[in-house]
């Protein structure tokens, strides 16, 4: 046929249909291609294994859902043989879920950033704990609440019983501990109770 001088190709037509299945070969210099078409269905089967090498790009449109199972583990690199690596980005249109069934290890080497538009909520049902090496704060734009079942303890000070405390307790008793107290008030002080007692 003219203008496919540079093609090889194999054709087969639908059984009463308009449909076809077709291999193609186009060895034109500078535009060489292998194009497969399926008319419907592709299925392919590897009893071993199987090695896909892209030079350049790698570019894959799927029109409605994929599934993909994987027997035992799975790594995937982004720029680990390039010099400075390289970025991954992933969308999410709707919403994503993501569940692990045993544990969960994640590394960030420099920053990270995290971003809730809407509502943000954790559950841990056992024990949560956190540790930053410098600097910690907190802001929030209006109230905080803390509530504890049994006590809460605020620490400072080196070691684990500090050099100071704060602590509350479910029975209504408040334990302050330090070295010295210094109280400042702009404004009127008052100290209510049944009995005070003072000890100098």
């Amino acid at each position: 046929m003219p203008g496919t001088k540079t093609q090889m190709t194999i054709r087969s037509k639908t059984y009463k249909g308009s449909g076809f299945n077709e291999l193609r070969f186009e060895d034109a210099t500078g535009g060489e291609q292998v194009y497969i078409h399926a008319q419907k269905n592709m299925d392919t089967e590897v009893l071993n294994n199987r090695t896909t090498d892209v030079k350049a790009d790698h570019t894959e449109t799927i029109g409605n859902d994929q599934k993909i199972t994987v027997g035992l583990g799975q790594t995937v690199n982004v720029g680990s043989k390039k010099e400075g690596g390289h970025d991954q980005k992933v969308t999410v249109a709707n919403d994503q879920h993501l569940t692990i069934k045993n544990d969960r290890h994640k590394v960030v080497n420099n920053n990270q950033t995290s971003k809730v538009t809407g509502t943000d909520t954790e559950e841990v049902v056992k024990k949560q704990s956190i540790k930053i090496g410098d600097n910690y704060e907190l802001k929030v734009e209006h109230g905080t609440n803390i509530i504890s079942g049994d006590s809460i303890e605020l620490i400072c000070g080196q070691g684990e019983s500090g050099t100071c405390s704060i602590k509350l307790e479910k029975t209504g008793k408040i334990i302050i501990r330090g070295t010295e107290f210094l109280f400042e008030a702009t404004g009127p002080v008052d100290i209510k109770g049944k009995d005070i007692h003072l000890n100098g």
